[in-house]
């Protein structure tokens, strides 16, 4: 007999295991590992730039 309790349990374990799954894969994955990688020489990096007038 399927009761309510047996079938949230059954959903929670599934959803647990789909988290896991993913997070395995994404760790296996990697897609943020280290640091971002540095612009070649010669670039101009874009920051706060003020204008002055006069």
């Amino acid at each position: 007999m399927t009761t309510p309790a047996y079938r949230i349990a059954a959903f929670v374990a599934a959803l647990a295991a789909v988290f896991g799954i993913a997070f395995g894969v994404g760790r296996a994955v990697d897609p943020w590992a280290g640091d971002a990688p540095l612009p070649a020489s010669g670039t101009h990096q874009s920051g706060p730039h003020q204008q002055y007038s006069e």
